[in-house]
């Protein structure tokens, strides 16, 4: 048997087409924790929401108790949900802080607080900055360009 993954953010592109792919190629099982705002969509969910090792909780990554609910039973965090956007970013500071920073935090330390036995962060250029040397683009996702 697999791990078992709670992936937050997973109802954006980037988290929906990596739990495509976990549910195709692994027999992990994936919890999908994801606020649902702006970035999220459901019906990225449509090619495995009848898979019987997914399963999608809405919750908000900032909210402690939520995030220890969610993640009871699982061995394994990857951490997709942020705000991005470099334009909201500029609008909304304050959001961008709380999300970004803060709700990652509330992440690590119920990760931490529970045992959870690997956590991976996922992020954006507009956290690392933009960055033309040694990026990948979503059509050659595991090679460097050129």
């Amino acid at each position: 048997m697999g791990r078992v993954q709670l992936v937050t953010g997973g109802a954006g592109f980037i988290g929906s087409n990596y739990v495509r792919w976990v549910l195709a190629n692994t027999d992990d099982e994936v919890t999908v924790f994801d606020a649902l705002t702006y970035a999220g969509n459901t019906d990225n969910f449509r090619p495995f929401e009848d898979d019987p090792r997914f399963r999608f909780v809405k919750g908000d990554i900032c909210d402690r108790d939520a995030v220890l609910d969610a993640l009871a039973g699982h061995d394994q965090v990857v951490h997709f949900a942020a705000e991005s956007h470099v334009d909201r970013s500029i609008v909304s500071p304050d959001e961008f802080v709380r999300t970004n920073c803060g709700g990652t935090n509330v992440m690590c330390d119920v990760a931490r607080q529970v045992g959870v036995e690997r956590f991976l962060h996922i992020s954006t250029d507009e956290v690392y900055g933009s960055i033309d040397e040694g990026s990948f683009t979503e059509t050659d996702v595991l090679a460097p360009r050129s």
